[in-house]
């Protein structure tokens, strides 16, 4: 990674700023660090932020378009009111695992019958006050259902912006390259540790990673799980499970990462990984459903 040249930079300045133009080449080379650094940090938490207000909304809507239902349902199966009944029979499962489209409709349904049976149902608890609570629920969760989305487009962006750091850092690692040779012999020794250093950068790399997500109930697999790997702070990898609920990856850099797996409706998972060299490295993540509040 560019951030162990940096740290070698960092232990050897003393001498390294006797070469010409290097404190210029370290200076540029370290600013773009510290970009790199701050967007892969604001895109995490932008993206996490916005996945957990939705996560939110969505509970609370359900909290609320249940409690309606109950009520609707008491006084349709008490009234002998079988199209009612019919109509607005969601089970509580059934609606924690809908899609957010699928949820949204459902929720819509139900309002719409107590609007629509508000005046007969009133002594049962559909009240002008509930449906207007239900409302207001229901449209905040449909104002924030395509924001995490929104906030993917915005992480593409940010991709790009560290693509450009990351390409720029290696262009400045070439000219710090030539000014390393001019000590070849008269410092074998630094000049060894900096090419050892400069071959973790380089380097296809020959390691295959094996990876599976799944529900940590039923132990199926969970497919359009978001995983990250993270190696020295820095966002090097990112996968979407596929629809067995797992991904490969032909090649990785050594070291221990940071592996964090969202999933929305799931808690995330976040673990150290250590990926080992010629070896290949199973990754298992069972994510637990997120409690829903009743």
């Amino acid at each position: 990674m560019q951030r162990r040249v940096y740290d070698f930079f960092t232990k050897n300045l003393e001498f390294l700023n006797t070469l010409p133009l290097f404190q210029t080449l370290f200076d540029l080379f370290g600013t773009n660090i510290t970009q790199i650094n701050v967007l892969n940090e604001e895109q995490e938490r932008d993206i996490t932020g916005l996945a957990e207000n939705k996560e939110t909304l969505r509970r609370s809507a359900f909290k609320k378009v249940m409690n309606l239902q109950r009520r609707l349902l008491a006084f349709a199966k008490l009234t002998n009111n079988e199209v009612l009944a019919k109509e607005i029979s969601y089970t509580e499962t059934d609606m924690s695992h809908y899609s957010d489209a699928t949820f949204l409709s459902a929720c819509s349904v139900i309002y719409s019958a107590g609007v629509a049976n508000q005046e007969a149902a009133n002594e049962y608890g559909v009240t002008t006050d509930l449906l207007t609570e239900v409302k207001s629920a229901i449209d905040a969760f449909g104002a924030v259902i395509d924001a995490p989305r929104e906030g993917q487009i915005e992480k593409t962006q940010t991709y790009s912006q560290v693509g450009g750091l990351l390409q720029e850092n290696q262009s400045l690692l070439g000219k710090t390259d030539l000014l390393v040779d001019t000590v070849k012999d008269s410092h074998a020794s630094l000049y060894k540790e900096y090419y050892d250093t400069r071959k973790v950068v380089t380097r296809s790399g020959s390691l295959t990673v094996k990876a599976l997500v799944t529900d940590a109930e039923t132990n199926t697999p969970i497919v359009g799980a978001v995983v990250s790997f993270r190696l020295d702070g820095v966002l090097v990898l990112e996968k979407t499970s596929a629809e067995a609920g797992g991904f490969n990856v032909k090649s990785m850099e050594e070291g221990n990462y940071v592996v964090t797996t969202t999933k929305i409706g799931y808690q995330t998972d976040v673990r150290d990984v250590v990926i080992v060299a010629n070896e290949l490295n199973s990754v298992t993540v069972s994510l637990k459903k997120s409690e829903t509040k009743k």
